[in-house]
């Protein structure tokens, strides 16, 4: 088959490789489309310590089951599925917990064995134990298919933010996760949802996500602006979905009281720090919480967005 490798900083290889064989318990998936996420970037660009090279990156996928494993039970070939790519373990302290995105031996298709960068990817045992597989619905295309991952992160971003019926939303960051956590934050209640991007072009092609308000700080000042239109109470949910510590500054000063700033974008390792004034937090009994990844769980909750046009992903 054919697959590409990373196998250095900014080097990538399109080799011949061997068909992988399915393990006992596990699956082949013939790959029909394989999204490019921004770790897969970040790998590409500056790597990835928990990655080892060679690797075959690619963790948003979906395809067909091209091969079953022994004792591999309720799968067939041909059957379309999606593969959410994050292996909980099941076991530790978080996972009982339900938290599987805080798993201490979470294991990633992509990032910590190969992944869908290539014709054929192999599904292990634990993949298939805890739920990753999941049938694609007909009427969803497999480009639609392959993000559910990237949506249940904007899911679980919602969970933790608790969005309800009514709430104003600040998403600001309109790339795709941006976009993500507009139609989430809707399909969660949202009353009123503004959009903040720098790039008036970006913003521009953001509106198909039917935010509220569009807002750039190159045109106005965000802060004053999120505080005219929700009549100076100020956000109940900021959710900072770019990599700019200045937003993440911003967002503290535009959340209302009791209100939750979510840090969906991480920081360059390089210049992680920000300087806010702790006060803000303080006084307004505001909460500071991150989000980095989605559960399985999430991931078929994204499956039915999807299938529910809830997230028009087409547009994407």
């Amino acid at each position: 088959m054919k697959a590409a490798f990373l196998t250095g900083i900014q080097s990538i290889e399109l080799r011949e490789a061997p068909r992988p064989e399915p393990s006992m318990g596990g699956l082949i998936v013939k790959v029909k489309a394989c999204a490019i996420c921004g770790t897969d970037v970040k790998m590409y660009k500056y790597g990835y310590s928990a990655a080892k090279l060679p690797l075959i990156p690619g963790h948003e996928l979906a395809g067909t089951i091209a091969q079953v494993g022994e004792n591999t039970r309720g799968y067939q070939e041909g059957d379309r599925v999606a593969v959410a790519p994050n292996i909980p373990c099941g076991v530790c302290f978080y996972c009982q917990r339900g938290a599987q995105t805080c798993c201490e031996k979470l294991q990633t298709i992509g990032i910590h064995r190969d992944g869908g960068f290539a014709q054929y990817v192999a599904i292990p045992a634990q993949a298939v134990k805890q739920g990753c597989v999941m049938p694609v619905p007909e009427g969803i295309s497999f480009e639609e298919a392959a993000l559910i991952d990237p949506v249940s992160c904007a899911i679980n971003a919602a969970e933790l933010s608790r969005i309800k019926v009514g709430d104003v939303v600040v998403v600001i960051g309109a790339g795709p996760v941006g976009c993500l956590n507009v139609e989430v934050s809707r399909a969660f209640g949202a009353q009123k949802i503004i959009l903040v991007q720098r790039s008036l072009s970006r913003l521009k092609e953001a509106e198909f996500t039917a935010a509220d308000v569009y807002v750039s700080p190159l045109k106005e000042d965000i802060v004053e602006r999120v505080t005219q239109e929700t009549e100076g109470r100020g956000a109940d949910v900021v959710i900072v979905a770019c990599g700019s510590g200045q937003a993440q500054e911003e967002a503290l000063k535009m959340v209302a009281r009791r209100g939750n700033v979510n840090l969906f974008g991480g920081l360059p390792k390089d210049s992680p720090f920000i300087k806010f004034n702790s006060n803000l937090i303080h006084y307004k009994e505001a909460f500071v919480i991150g989000t980095h990844g989605g559960s399985t769980r999430q991931c078929k909750v994204a499956l039915d967005m999807i299938a529910s046009g809830k997230s028009k992903l087409r547009n994407m």
